[in-house]
């Protein structure tokens, strides 16, 4: 009798480490998938959204000029603010307001504590370097002297590259009056661990537009909305749905050896499925935003 129970045991204990190892492999399969292909799509389809947004925005004259609204309510993360257009690498993309990881699934950000494009004194871009589309994956092919244009609710500004900076370099002088300076920012290095960040500095050329108010004052935006940062708040979700997905894995099991295997795979597929997505849309937000 006690032989029977014991190899019982070792069977549900078998049958959990297989259960794990199952899922961990389909969790990593499932997050390289999502990283290197259908990221791009869902920044594509968000980019599609926001550009049918932005423009209805301009056409109305509603698109925000500040941090606020024309309500005068604080703009949301993601809300789009600009459109930024660089030929010689083929970008043309929606600039949302913040900088942590989950906004910049949908599009460039902006830092909220520098002022929108075209206004007198300081922009910072933040944008990732491969996943979501990797909008800035080739701003180290601009050199001193390129051009390019960036169109807000107040009108088109052009640019022109002034240099390239890397981690360690001298940092820009004060703005001058009258001027605009903006910054391209993204990650260098290898695709899970970059290494530095990358800096394009751009002068405005013409006079500025009127800065509009902001709310956020110059370094106090969050930890997860600065350069390389991780966004930790929502880590407790994926610890809940790796979980529930370790459940019903089991519970899977359970169903397949009393009812069938294709009668369980019928009722549990769906369920699992859909955990699956939840548990990789949590991961990638415990990606660096640069990334």
């Amino acid at each position: 009798m006690k032989k029977m129970n014991l190899s019982f045991l070792k069977n549900i204990n078998y049958s959990l480490w297989s259960t794990i190892s199952a899922g961990i492999l389909a969790l990593s399969l499932a997050f390289l998938v999502n990283f290197f292909a259908l990221s791009s799509l869902t920044f594509a389809a968000d980019q599609v959204r926001l550009q049918n947004d932005f423009q209805a925005q301009i056409s109305s004259a509603t698109a925000p000029t500040a941090e606020k609204d024309f309500e005068n309510k604080l703009l949301r993360d993601g809300a789009p603010v600009a459109r930024l257009v660089i030929d010689k690498i083929g970008l043309d993309v929606i600039v949302v307001e913040g900088t942590d990881s989950n906004t910049l699934r949908s599009g460039v950000g902006h830092r909220r504590d520098t002022v929108l494009p075209g206004q007198e004194g300081m922009t910072v871009l933040f944008g990732r370097a491969w996943s979501y589309g990797g909008p800035f994956g080739k701003i180290a092919q601009l050199k001193a002297g390129d051009q390019f244009i960036v169109y807000t609710g107040q009108g088109k500004s052009e640019y022109k590259v002034s240099g390239l900076r890397q981690a360690g370099d001298k940092g820009l002088a004060p703005v001058k009056a009258g001027t605009n300076q903006l910054v391209l920012t993204t990650a260098q290095g290898s695709f899970f661990s970059p290494t530095s960040v990358l800096r394009v500095d751009a002068e405005l050329q013409g006079t500025a537009f009127e800065t509009g108010q902001r709310v956020t004052e110059w370094g106090s935006i969050p930890a997860e909305s600065r350069e390389l940062s991780i966004d930790t708040r929502f880590v407790w979700l994926l610890v809940v749905n790796l979980v529930l997905l370790l459940a019903m894995r089991l519970a899977l099991m359970w169903f397949a050896n009393k009812y069938g295997r294709n009668k369980a795979w019928l009722v549990f597929a769906p369920v699992l499925a859909l955990n699956l997505v939840l548990c990789i849309d949590q991961a990638t937000r415990l990606l660096p935003n640069l990334i």
